[in-house]
């Protein structure tokens, strides 16, 4: 019984100085996750021959990523949202602006 009260005490006393948090362990996570996203989707951008000349950012918060840029065509905007498609991403939110063509 005094074993199960020093352990509660020792638990009670880590979480209360904020020495062991589940949720900074699960943003800590997270964060490595996106930033491991993020380089996938650029990896594909740039292996895609009409999009590895644009300049496209790519952000990922929480599994959702963020395309921002402009692209040549409307077929460069979606095979730019194909490529961001990688594995743990749970969708993208493509904000590229297609460039105006001379007339």
């Amino acid at each position: 019984m005094r074993r199960l009260l020093f352990a509660l005490s020792v638990a009670t006393v880590g979480l209360t100085l904020g020495l062991v948090s589940p949720r900074v362990l699960a943003d800590e996570s997270t964060k490595a996750a996106d930033t491991k996203q993020e380089q996938e989707i650029r990896d594909e951008l740039r292996k895609a021959p009409d999009l590895k000349d644009n300049q496209i950012k790519v952000d990922v918060d929480d599994g959702i990523a963020v395309l921002e840029g402009t692209v040549d065509s409307q077929r460069e905007k979606k095979d730019a949202t194909e490529c961001a498609h990688v594995e743990g991403v749970l969708g993208v939110n493509n904000r590229l602006k297609v460039r105006a063509t001379a007339k």
